[in-house]
């Protein structure tokens, strides 16, 4: 198995790096913005030769189709979480949340992916804060995708986090 992980530095991204590679996964990839989430991924899962962990961030679809090509799956994990008082909040999650999981189909459709899954939340369903309505639209996203990347190869997918493992 060939994957790549989009928030591989958060909790789930950890999670699912280590039981892939501990399962044989062939290459894993994952990237972070983080410079220091970036050295301890690295350093932590050295001792496997197919993790590779980049500098890149969902708001760059370019980078996003490097980083995807050679991979069969994509694990959509990336987002802006913490919810505050914060002006710029709204706006950074729209970025991140929304236009980030359009880059990651577009990305995948461009490298050929076969299949996407994007890690939603239950905050999406009946969605009070800015959280939640930018994760319902990122499963809108992923879902109306597959009329574009079905006939492609690509199947896309949405799982709400306490389902994922």
């Amino acid at each position: 198995m060939r994957i790549a992980i989009t928030g591989g530095s958060g909790s789930l991204g950890r999670a699912l790096i280590t039981r892939l590679a501990a399962g044989g996964a062939d290459r894993i990839v994952t990237f972070s913005r983080d410079e220091q989430k970036r050295a301890t991924l690295a350093k932590d899962f050295a001792w496997h030769p197919g993790v590779r962990v980049f500098a890149g961030d969902v708001r760059d679809e370019a980078r996003l189709v490097d980083m995807f090509r050679g991979c069969d799956t994509v694990v959509h994990g990336a987002a802006r979480k913490v919810v505050t008082a914060h002006p710029d909040e709204a706006r950074e999650m729209l970025l991140t949340n929304v236009h980030g999981t359009q880059h990651v189909i577009e990305a995948c459709r461009a490298a050929c992916v076969q299949r996407l899954l994007v890690v939603s939340s239950d905050k999406a369903v009946r969605a009070e804060n800015v959280y939640g309505v930018s994760k319902a639209m990122a499963e809108h996203l992923a879902v109306n995708a597959n009329a574009r990347t079905f006939p492609q190869g690509l199947r896309v997918g949405c799982v709400r986090y306490g389902n994922v493992l």
